[in-house]
């Protein structure tokens, strides 16, 4: 069950890397943003954190939320979070998708960079993450 466990949770933690994405770039631009996208980059900066420590709830409660003893049963489990899950990405790409037609150029490089390339990389990660864990079948959960 141990090595059961530990697939599930890296599994899970293949989240982490676009929600830092996000959490980080909504940090760095919360406050350096022009007023037409300020309500947009607060939201999506409010939102990979909300969705963050959903999922960092979820790591340090597995046993609880998901059933290590049943492959079947957790992949069904796995492929339901990641649908519900799924209303994080729509709301973060409708927001994304809204700062991005606004066409601010932000005169500092990094930040320009972080609010047109990190914001919409981080959002395609989180895509591609929630569909391999909507893909899930238990014998991607039974370790090697």
């Amino acid at each position: 069950m141990a090595n059961f466990a530990a697939t599930v949770h890296s599994l899970l933690h293949a989240l982490a890397t676009p929600l830092t994405v996000l959490m980080s770039a909504g940090d760095i631009l919360r406050s350096r943003v022009p007023g037409t996208i300020e309500q947009p980059v607060h939201l999506v900066d409010d939102l990979s954190h909300q969705f963050g420590r959903e999922v960092v709830e979820l790591r340090a409660s597995l046993g609880e939320s998901i059933d290590l003893h049943s492959s079947a049963k957790a992949a069904e489990q796995i492929r339901q979070l990641a649908a519900d899950w799924r209303r994080y990405e729509v709301h973060l790409s409708e927001l994304i998708d809204e700062i991005e037609q606004a066409g601010i150029q932000m005169q500092e490089p990094l930040l320009d960079r972080i609010l047109h390339q990190n914001l919409p990389g981080g959002l395609s990660e989180l895509r591609q993450v929630l569909l391999r864990l909507e893909a899930i079948q238990p014998k991607d959960l039974t370790p090697s």
